[in-house]
């Protein structure tokens, strides 16, 4: 007990020497601060720490919007002359509540007048000028009034750790005094001076200790080395920044506004040689917004441009990742194979009132643009995807939350980013996100993963063209703009995160539709150029028919104005296939409708069965719809032309042919489920209208159910769904259910 007494008694005596006034120190106490670093780049065992963190505090010296300060940095004049104007009222400055306050050519005139500001051997005095280590000795000593002994004496030892090994050899003392001088102040050396000669001149420093606790980073943060252009881009609440080595220029920006959302964006030039950075912030009137970015840069250089966004009065966070399921590929097809995955994953913030929000992270994707042009006019459009790559980083300083998303550019390319924010959860519980992650892993090849503000990049099948050598082309696929799973997803679970995938959706559809009553697809097939010399851009009838789809049985639920229309522009477009001679004839009144409809069309197209059957269904509801008689004469030609060809249809195997010739001859291998999803959707349809033809809609049926079965083929919800309330769940394929149709 003695012992502890005494060691309390030491103590005790520590601090009271440690504190007590001292008159050499001007009287001065030792002081200790505990605090987080404001800054991810000074740490505890920084060693200017104590000297830059008095002058933060002081507001004499900044950092950057970025949470850096920089400390190994040059210094420049601009900020030179604002620190000076903070910390010493010197004469000849601009009045503080005057404008030219925080002008820093008017500072930097103004201290030059003064004689503290040298002008450099080029004569060139500007804001971005670097202040060179002689050129600080000048200020110090006309500012402060010191001599050169004591500037000396408060120079910091540290601050020429940098540049020795150069002078190593020079012999000569005054020559390698004046290169000395000659070099950059950085701006941990500059904070140090002006503290020691603030300090000399009993100006206000404090003996102050700072205990700094350190920032939370994610394993791959790093602070930005150098010099950076930070570019302030939209809001106040949740800020943007662009930041790069490379200066950035705003030139533009647009809004367009659709019924639910607004697309704003803005325009950067990224240096001088013609990179630009294009940054859409899709907002929906659920508050929640997209952002897509996009760096385009056409020259051979390296360019990096990062999108900071900051989050305020953050508590805590987790990153929810997507990797957790791995994928399993074929890695002996990597010609054929999907190289793309899934985002990073999912950024919850648990805010300090108790809210929490979300952000779905997409990786980034660099690509090149591929194009090939035809004589008629023509022109198919593709990506070479040269990299997935994970773009997220971030850190935590206090209550403030950064994420980095890098947009890496190795020159001729272009690179894709996105992240979708909420203030709320994405998910309404945890397992739907967790179930979310499962299916993309399982299902990746037809889960949009790379998004971009003109739509989502999905894998071209290898039959397409202008196809990259190494097969990994990507393009716009109108099948999987429309986000059908979404769309289940969201009835079943009323999920904000498959809400707001709808709402893009519907805005990628209607700008790439155009001006255009109908959707044309922008990749060449080569299967379709060597049957028909059919080339990009032409209208496939099943693309038309599931967007109509899409827009007739959601639309009015997401507030879309005039969501019939592509159901009745799709209908107008078939009735008009046979006066045109875009048909194969069948009998008198019957024939079947062309899969496609290019620019020019010398001749109607092969028909296949799930094109046919799809065009029909469109018929019927716009029928039952707007009561157009053409749309019920038309269908029934079709249902017609399949009665009579019903047994060439229906294979050996018991399977349906894919498709039907001009020349009537049959060939190819089906679609696994969709046709039988078609040939449901079909009986439905004609059950109240015309039930005569539902005798051979249904021994189709049969026929391909028992064909499933015989090849364990399984079923999809869909067919599960339509055989049951039709009554017809005895012809349900054996196997297992699938949400995919294969």
């Amino acid at each position: 007990m003695k012992k502890l007494m005494r060691f309390a008694f030491l103590i005790l005596v520590a601090a009271v020497l440690v504190t007590a006034p001292n008159a050499e120190a001007n009287e001065r106490r030792a002081v200790q601060e505990e605090r987080v670093t404001p800054f991810t780049d000074i740490t505890n065992e920084f060693w200017a720490k104590n000297e830059i963190m008095w002058l933060v505090d002081q507001g004499i010296m900044t950092g950057y919007r970025d949470l850096q300060f920089r400390p190994s940095t040059a210094m420049t004049m601009g900020e030179a002359a604002q620190a000076f104007n903070r910390a010493k009222s010197i004469p000849g400055l601009p009045d503080e509540s005057g404008k030219g306050y925080e002008n820093e050519e008017l500072l930097i005139q103004a201290m030059h007048n003064a004689g503290i500001f040298q002008t450099p051997a080029n004569g060139l005095l500007t804001k971005e000028s670097v202040m060179t280590i002689g050129q600080l000795k000048t200020a110090i000593r006309q500012a402060f009034e010191l001599t050169d002994d004591k500037i000396e004496e408060i120079w910091p030892a540290d601050s020429q750790r940098q540049g020795k090994a150069a002078l190593f050899r020079i012999k000569n003392p005054v020559q390698k005094k004046a290169l000395l001088e000659r070099g950059a102040v950085d701006r941990a050396t500059f904070s140090a001076v002006l503290y020691n000669a603030m300090k000399e001149k009993n100006m206000g420093p404090d003996d102050k200790n700072y205990e700094l606790s350190a920032a939370i980073q994610s394993p791959d943060f790093s602070p930005a080395i150098g010099r950076m252009h930070l570019e302030k881009v939209s809001f106040d609440e949740h800020p943007i920044y662009l930041r790069s080595e490379k200066p950035i220029q705003f030139t533009g920006h647009t809004r367009i506004d659709n019924d639910f959302s607004r697309d704003n964006t803005y325009l950067y030039e990224v240096g001088e040689e013609g990179t630009t950075i294009e940054l859409t912030v899709r907002s929906f009137d659920n508050g929640d917004y997209f952002l897509f970015s996009k760096l385009e840069n056409p020259t051979g250089e390296a360019v990096t441009v990062d999108v900071l966004q900051k989050e305020n009065y953050v508590d805590s966070y987790e990153l929810y990742r997507f990797d957790q399921h791995p994928i399993k590929r074929n890695s002996e097809d990597l010609f054929n194979a999907d190289l793309t995955s899934y985002p990073t994953g999912v950024l919850r913030f648990l805010n300090e009132d108790g809210s929490v929000q979300e952000r779905m992270v997409g990786q980034s994707y660099r690509s090149r643009q591929l194009a090939m042009d035809y004589a008629e006019g023509g022109h198919s459009r593709m990506r070479e995807l040269l990299a997935e790559e994970e773009s997220l980083s971030f850190t935590q300083v206090g209550s403030t939350f950064m994420s980095v998303h890098a947009l890496k550019s190795k020159g001729n390319d272009i690179v894709d980013q996105w992240y979708l924010n909420s203030e709320n959860m994405l998910f309404n519980k945890d397992a739907h996100r967790e179930s979310w992650m499962l299916e993309s892993a399982q299902y990746y090849k037809k889960r949009n993963n790379w998004y971009t503000a003109i739509g989502p990049f999905n894998k071209m099948v290898t039959t397409t063209e202008p196809l990259p050598e190494n097969g990994q082309g990507y393009g716009r696929s109108l099948l999987l703009m429309k986000e059908d799973r979404a769309m289940t997803l969201f009835h079943e679970q009323q999920d904000r995160y498959f809400e707001n995938l709808i709402y893009n959706a519907f805005v990628n559809l209607k700008n790439f539709r155009g001006d255009k009553p109908y959707w044309e697809t922008e990749v060449t097939s080569t299967y379709l150029k060597g049957l028909y010399g059919i080339t990009a851009p032409f209208i496939d009838t099943r693309f038309n028919e599931q967007i109509a789809l899409f827009y007739y049985r959601s639309g009015d639920e997401f507030d879309i104005s005039e969501y019939k229309e592509p159901l009745r522009n799709y209908a107008d477009l078939l009735v008009s296939q046979k006066e045109q001679g875009h048909v194969i004839p069948v009998s008198k009144d019957a024939y079947y409708i062309s899969d496609y409809f290019p620019i020019i069309q010398e001749g109607p197209t092969h028909a296949s069965m799930n094109h046919v059957l799809g065009g029909m269904n469109i018929l019927l509801m716009a029928y039952n719809e707007f009561g157009d008689d053409r749309y019920l004469e038309t269908a029934k030609s079709i249902q017609n032309a399949i009665v009579i060809n019903k047994d060439d249809w229906i294979r050996d195997n018991g399977d349906i042919w894919y498709r039907i010739s001009p020349d009537y001859g049959y060939k190819g291998d089906d679609y696994k489920h969709l046709t039988l999803e078609d040939l449901i959707n079909s009986y439905s349809l004609w059950e109240p209208i015309d039930p005569s033809f539902l005798p051979v809609l249904e021994e189709m049926i049969a026929s391909k159910a028992s064909y499933l079965s015989s090849e364990k083929l399984g079923y999809t919800t869909k067919i599960k769904n339509g055989l049951s309330k039709l009554g017809l769940l005895k012809y349900l394929p054996d196997g297992e259910e699938r949400t995919d149709a294969l």
